[in-house]
């Protein structure tokens, strides 16, 4: 039952041709393959060729970093409050009316709504959690490569420091002679 406006299927394949699936997978493979290369040369070219350019990337990095610090130590608060507040409401009878305050909008409800609403938020708090510290994880790997690719570090000379220290030592013993003597 074919009807006029149907149009008539065109490909390129000779119908007597055998599609080799495998051909097809080498060819994904090969063009993904492709790509991952010449990301890694977009990489190269944009990594950082002076000293300043170096440390601004590194302050990057480590700036970064002390966010998802922040990130976490605000999802850690929201675990402990949604705990908190759910331990209170645990004994509390599931009718009783219980208001809630919603992005400044205080919203009247039962308490076992309410108690549903925050164990919802208390799981998606915790997931958060979890991947922002696998998030930190990563960073702090890539901060510690980095560092020992560009050999960045805090070194202090320790003969320096007690140089220094003397040196102030000797300087205030000078300046304290006869002082604190009574007569």
């Amino acid at each position: 039952m074919s009807t006029e406006n149907e149009k008539p299927i065109v490909t390129d394949l000779d119908p007597n041709e055998e599609v080799n699936e495998k051909d097809e997978k080498n060819e994904k493979t090969e063009k993904n393959e492709k790509k991952e290369k010449q990301v890694k040369k977009e990489e190269k070219d944009l990594e950082p060729q002076t000293k300043e350019e170096i440390l601004d990337l590194y302050k990057k990095k480590t700036q970064q970093r002390t966010a998802l610090m922040n990130q976490i130590s605000e999802a850690e608060y929201s675990v402990k409050e949604h705990t908190i507040v759910l331990s209170e409401i645990k004994g509390v009878d599931k009718n009783r009316r219980c208001w809630r305050l919603v992005d400044n909008i205080l919203v009247e409800k039962n308490t076992e709504q309410i108690r549903e609403g925050l164990t919802k938020e208390l799981e998606i708090s915790q997931e958060l959690v979890d991947t922002l510290k696998k998030q930190l994880e990563k960073k702090n790997e890539e901060i510690s490569e980095y560092q020992k690719k560009y050999n960045i570090g805090y070194t202090v000379n320790k003969d320096e420091k007690k140089d220094e220290k003397t040196e102030k030592n000797k300087q205030q013993e000078n300046k304290n002679v006869g002082k604190g003597v009574l007569l």
